[in-house]
């Protein structure tokens, strides 16, 4: 298993692994309106990891933070990240933040000194990194979670969520069963269990 590609010692780092702020999460809870301040806080499996401050201003927000690069002495950070604003077909603005490096992006990390686009810090996501049986697997696994079942593929496919369309339900349950049978091939011909023929 330790060749083909199977275990990548090329990997980058992903966006899932690094703190982020996320436009759409700051504006469904109330947090963009001009003069709110408060901060921000990650964890990981009940132990926090992160924390900024920030504040809101009409177009921009202020991030205040501590730094340590690579294990030097920490240093106090505050930068400034500018909205940008584009209409919704059926009325308002949807908000983006404008990274340092012109383009607007939903959600930005701080995997360095400060918080920039996916972009900037060569990020990739973590199921580009996957190899095709396993990327098939996780997406079998992700309409399971969509339709409310459990993500085990031993598991019975879970029914029909309330208000789901039937064929909206069908559709994701083709889908699932596909990746599914794909990815029990395809780790068969590598393990020699299947052919071609």
């Amino acid at each position: 298993m330790a060749s083909g590609g199977w275990i990548r010692w090329d990997t980058k780092r992903t966006a899932e692994s690094q703190h982020r702020i996320d436009i759409r999460w700051l504006r469904k809870h109330g947090h963009l309106g001009a003069g709110n301040m408060g901060s921000l806080s990650w964890s990981m499996n009940g132990r926090q990891t992160g924390q900024i401050g920030y504040i809101m201003h009409t177009d921009w927000m202020t991030l205040k933070y501590t730094y340590r690069p690579h294990g030097g002495e920490w240093e106090s950070v505050e930068q400034t990240i500018r909205f940008d604003f584009t209409p919704c077909h059926f009325g308002g603005v949807r908000y983006w933040f404008l990274c340092r490096c012109g383009l607007r992006v939903a959600v930005i990390y701080g995997a360095g000194k400060y918080f920039l686009c996916r972009s900037c810090y060569g990020l990739t996501y973590a199921s580009r990194q996957e190899s095709p049986p396993f990327r098939l697997m996780s997406k079998a696994q992700k309409i399971r979670k969509r339709l409310e079942g459990s993500e085990n593929l031993q598991d019975p496919f879970p029914p029909k969520p309330k208000h789901m369309h039937w064929r909206t339900y069908w559709k994701l349950y083709q889908q699932a069963e596909r990746a599914d049978r794909q990815s029990l091939f395809a780790i068969g011909k590598r393990f020699g269990i299947l052919s071609d023929v």
